[in-house]
């Protein structure tokens, strides 16, 4: 039978679809190339259709680096410590996953030193309204775009800043804001001391790509290194504001099956809670380790 040959179609404004792949088993070394490159080009990568294992979606992250363990171990999928999941589902009144992952425009593990190369989404159960539209749509932006697009003047003024990163104090102001309805624990001192304040260069360069990236988010960068608060405040929401002008969002829409991949270096994302606790959400999540950001 002869190989099938992948198939890729852009989305808007940005990304890529990738069609005639099936990633529940090894892809060939020319397959898995084209897929790579097309990622790393594209930014977010779709895969409709797909039924994958835990064992076949940690095979197929760990194509492109060293797998990572996320510091909340209390979410991970029985047995599987490098597989995070996300869901609003309870069993027993506790969340099997992290209920209110990704709710603010974010890049994963940008409090690392060593933050995620890339994420992988693999939807299992999608909540959907009355009329049978999904629900939980996951937004993307594109940074390296967004970089492309300042004035010379603030490109200077940027290109030597630091952003400092707080896990902590992201994830205090998470706890507070849903402490009602989905209830969680506050880091453990072990868990704080895996994840100190870290600072990364404002204009990152993307490893695979060489793109200059805004390499700052709204939920876990909160200064600038050097600076007064204010000052620095007022910056950052400057490059905030300029990264969501309209038309440069893609808006992916769920369907059980898909797997979403998507690069920490030059994409932001955002998930939508637009949707109930009895409408059922669960999602696994795998994630690359990346190079220390330059």
């Amino acid at each position: 039978m002869p190989r099938a040959v992948p198939e890729f179609r852009p989305l808007e404004p940005f990304g890529v679809e990738i069609r005639n792949v099936d990633l529940s088993v090894a892809l060939d070394r020319t397959t898995f190339a084209r897929v790579e490159s097309a990622f790393n080009r594209a930014g977010v990568a779709v895969f409709r259709g797909q039924d994958l294992s835990p064992e076949a979606q940690i095979a197929f992250t760990e194509r492109f680096g060293e797998l990572e363990v996320h510091v909340r171990q209390e979410y991970a999928l029985p047995g599987y410590s490098q597989v995070h999941v996300v869901s609003n589902v309870k069993e027993g009144g506790r969340n099997i996953g992290s209920a209110y992952a990704g709710d603010n425009w974010h890049t994963d593990l940008c409090f690392m030193r060593r933050p995620a190369r890339l994420s992988i989404l693999h939807a299992r159960e999608v909540p959907h309204d009355e009329r049978g539209r999904p629900l939980g749509s996951t937004l993307f932006v594109n940074v390296a775009d967004a970089c492309d697009r300042l004035d010379a003047e603030t490109q200077q003024r940027i290109a030597a800043l630091s952003g400092v990163h707080q896990y902590h104090r992201a994830q205090e102001i998470k706890r507070r804001q849903r402490e009602t309805d989905h209830p969680r624990a506050p880091l453990t001192e072990a868990q704080k001391a895996k994840t100190p304040d870290v600072s990364h260069p404002v204009v990152r360069t993307h490893p695979f790509t060489g793109r200059k990236c805004l390499y700052v988010n709204p939920t876990y960068t909160f200064g600038i290194a050097g600076w007064p608060e204010d000052e620095a405040r007022m910056l950052l929401d400057m490059l905030f504001s300029h990264c969501l002008e309209p038309g440069h969002i893609y808006r992916h829409e769920w369907r059980v099956g898909d797997v979403l991949m998507w690069d920490n270096c030059s994409t932001w994302h955002k998930a939508l809670g637009d949707y109930s606790a009895s409408q059922r959400r669960l999602m696994h999540r795998t994630a690359v380790v990346g190079d220390e950001p330059y």
